[in-house]
């Protein structure tokens, strides 16, 4: 399973991206985490399982969108609580539970 998480520079995103990514380790997930900034989403969204956003993007939401669902990739936006505590486990569940969606 391939994640992406969208942030304005790409620096908070990571720290979460790496969060993510050892919650899905511990649960035995097959996982791959990235993080990027908002403006290299068209590059990188193809393919992916789900794309959070931090919920600071909110006024991009249209664009977002946009490019997500010409990959065919669901989108969603990270809580406000669980991005500034960067909690892995969470995001990792709102991930899981957006791409078992599609």
């Amino acid at each position: 399973m391939e994640l992406l998480i969208v942030c304005g520079g790409g620096a908070s995103s990571s720290f979460i991206a790496q969060n993510v990514q050892k919650e899905g380790v511990a649960r035995g997930l097959d996982i791959t985490v990235d993080a990027i900034s908002e403006t290299e989403l068209e590059d990188y969204a193809e393919g992916r399982a789900a794309v959070l956003a931090g919920p600071h993007l909110r006024y991009l939401e249209d664009n977002l969108r946009e490019i997500t669902e010409e990959y065919g990739v669901p989108f969603d936006f990270i809580a406000d609580t669980d991005y500034s505590t960067m909690n892995g486990k969470n995001i990792l569940d709102q991930a899981l539970a957006l791409a078992n969606k599609e």
